[in-house]
């Protein structure tokens, strides 16, 4: 396992290279412990791996799972970097047991994974509409966390003055990297603007890699009266044409 630890950015970058042995962990710990008496910061953690990681014993796992409920409270963010769909399907467990701020990169991702790390506050909430597309296309990018206030502000008033000149409109949602998910209100007001659009688009097109959002998509898509398609995020390309015609 490979340690590079960075106090410019107060991140510590994970590199498992085999099956984690004790030893691993043993020194993790020590480093990290080191780290914070020296500069009296907790880093965050850059986990880059090919695959879901693995432990070559039974003491490695417990030594592990120690590592994760010691200091899970005080790590601030923990960025996965890699293409395991094991991993991107844990993360929602992740996110309920643990206190860090937890978000997962594609492997040519990393320069996102260590700049997002390294910033000390999340990126605030955002609903983005993206220029180049027909007058009847709403193309719109969903970053940080987004809340009740960027529905309100930013996209139920978008979508209202856009239907006043079209009986029909197409909507194309990006949920990328960037995304960091739904607070508690805007999954209420999320479910609002759906009813109260139920007949507005003809078409939606829905960019994500995020898999509950997907199956979720997919799930309630055949519900609508609404041409419902879900693409991958380097599917872009073919998004953009889907919602086009």
């Amino acid at each position: 396992m490979k340690l590079d630890l960075r106090d410019r950015e107060n991140i510590m970058v994970i590199s498992p290279e085999q099956a984690i042995s004790k030893e691993d962990i043993d020194g993790l710990v020590a480093a990290m412990n080191g780290y914070i008496n020296e500069y009296d910061k907790v880093p965050s953690l850059v986990i880059k791996t090919d695959s879901a990681p693995m432990w070559d014993s039974f003491d490695a796992l417990k030594s592990h799972l120690s590592f994760v409920h010691d200091r899970h409270k005080i790590v601030p963010k923990v960025a996965f970097v890699t293409d395991s769909v094991l991993l991107s399907l844990a993360r929602p467990l992740a996110d309920v047991f643990t206190a860090a701020k937890i978000r997962r990169f594609k492997s040519e991702a990393l320069e996102d994974a260590l700049n997002w790390a390294a910033m000390e506050e999340d990126h605030p909430g955002a609903i983005t509409q993206m220029e180049g597309f027909p007058r009847d296309v709403i193309a719109l990018r969903f970053s940080g966390l987004i809340t009740s206030q960027d529905y309100s502000n930013s996209l139920v008033p978008l979508i209202d003055e856009a239907a006043k000149e079209h009986d029909k409109l197409k909507l194309l949602c990006v949920l990328d990297q960037y995304f960091d998910g739904y607070s508690a209100g805007a999954v209420w007001d999320d479910m609002r603007f759906g009813f109260s659009h139920f007949t507005t688009f003809s078409k939606l097109a829905l960019v994500t890699d995020i898999d509950w959002i997907r199956k979720s998509a997919k799930l309630f898509g055949g519900l609508m009266p609404t041409e419902v398609m879900v693409f991958d995020n380097d599917e872009f390309e073919d998004a953009k044409a889907w919602i086009r015609t």
